[in-house]
């Protein structure tokens, strides 16, 4: 079969599109990537099918399924940081779990690339704990990161953390993992900002909805369909009535079993192993139910269940999770009789904590597994409030050491501190003593 003159340039175009895209391209993207015209998709698919069975393959009359037979990417550069390499390897990892084991004969691209970077990096450096092959790696990857000598660059990464825990990814490697490489997840997630940038057009007449909005998938990530209906009627939540429809699924759409099982900290149905257990999708739920003794709760059957409701995988993990601990401290700050408005502003930050019209906090919480400065200077310090502060879970300080690395982070943070939520809630209860005795 005859190769054509393009195809050098076709490969290369294709090597590029998939670090960093998991889908394959439609002929129109591909035309892009090449400098060409979509309309000249036509010749770019005779050129292909001169390639056919040698260099790609793909199946006939399935949209994105063009694929490179041989995927021998160019060998990641030496220079490539160690931040880089761990991101690939994160990346590759969250890709390979959601993988059908079935479908696990090809490494995941970011994987190839991570563990190519990992190998010349301890080349480069004369350290010799790299992992050489997949079973090495999957070994290395369940003990702590800085095992391997060159990640002790990576500035207050904890001796605990690792990118495989129990047998799943862990969350620091999903935190880790490059934002994007799930699609799926992805288009999920942009609902979220889609609300985010429809309120924000209208801060002074969606300012509540939108609360409403943020609480709503927090709280209830799991609704009965006579809720759902209801929430969709609610005066308050009427303007954003589209993207509830958008956030929330069927739960038999998401999970087809005979019994459904909930995780008691975050509410979301757990996920069936292979082995016939039920672990939460977020295993830091799994930790804090365990450590926390939650009771768990009721399971239900499949006829149950198709009168729920649930938010879809994508807004779970980046609407759900992350505003537990932010619901939590604002309830607990009300309780304290401090007046407390969530997601001010449509979110310009997670609490306005109000103790008088001249003493005003402005509160970010993170519930993160490694302090990272690069996204600590990306928080603001809010002018119109005495303090600004970035606040990490009290079960978070084994790994982040808050306490001790805060001295040294804070003077990049341009006055932004940084505590944890007990400490807080004790600053909190000082002020409002000090008042009292001073009344």
């Amino acid at each position: 079969m005859k190769v054509t003159k393009h195809r050098d340039k076709i490969l290369e175009a294709l090597r590029e599109w998939f670090r960093t895209h998991k889908q394959p391209p439609t002929l129109e993207e591909l035309c892009v990537e090449l400098g060409m015209k979509p309309s000249q998709k036509a010749t770019v698919q005779k050129w292909l099918q001169s390639m056919r069975g040698i260099d790609v393959e793909w199946d006939d009359h399935v949209a994105r399924s063009l694929r490179l037979l041989q995927e021998d990417f160019n060998q990641p550069e030496i220079e490539m940081s160690v931040k880089e390499i761990v991101r690939y390897l994160a990346t590759g990892l969250v890709e390979w779990e959601k993988t059908d084991p079935k479908k696990r004969r090809q490494i995941p691209k970011a994987l190839r690339l991570g563990m190519s970077g990992m190998y010349l990096k301890s080349l480069l450096q004369g350290d010799e704990t790299a992992p050489s092959n997949l079973p090495e790696f999957f070994e290395w990857a369940a003990s702590p990161v800085v095992n391997w000598s060159p990640a002790r660059e990576i500035e207050h990464l904890s001796e605990n953390v690792t990118l495989i825990e129990d047998g799943l990814v862990s969350d620091f490697a999903t935190q880790w993992a490059v934002s994007g490489s799930d699609v799926e997840r992805q288009v999920q997630e942009k609902v979220l900002e889609d609300v985010l940038l429809h309120c924000q057009r209208e801060p002074n007449k969606l300012d509540d909805a939108y609360r409403g909005f943020r609480k709503l998938i927090i709280t209830k990530p799991v609704l009965s369909y006579g809720e759902y209906r209801r929430f969709l009627s609610d005066s308050q939540l009427k303007p954003l009535r589209e993207f509830l429809q958008q956030v929330y699924m069927d739960l038999v759409e998401l999970a087809e079993e005979e019994t459904y099982h909930f995780c008691p900290r975050c509410k979301y149905v757990k996920r069936k192993r292979p082995d016939g257990t039920y672990p939460c999708w977020n295993q830091w739920c799994d930790r804090l139910s365990t450590k926390k003794k939650l009771p768990p709760l009721p399971t239900i059957s499949r006829k149950e269940a198709e009168k729920l409701k649930i938010v879809t995988p994508g807004v779970y993990r980046y609407g759900t999770l992350p505003g537990i601990y932010e619901i939590m401290l604002a309830e607990e700050l009300s309780k304290l009789g401090i007046r407390v408005t969530l997601w001010p502003k449509i979110d310009r930050y997670d609490l306005l904590v109000e103790f008088s019209k001249k003493l005003r906090w402005a509160i970010d919480v993170k519930d993160w597994s490694y302090l990272d400065l690069d996204r600590l200077q990306t928080v603001n310090y809010q002018l119109e409030t005495k303090e600004t502060f970035v606040v990490f879970p009290d079960d978070r300080e084994n790994n982040l050491r808050v306490k001790v690395v805060r001295q040294e982070i804070e003077p990049e943070l341009k006055g932004v501190r940084l505590k944890l939520i007990s400490e807080i809630i004790e600053q909190a209860k000082a002020i409002l003593n000090k008042n009292k005795n001073h009344a």
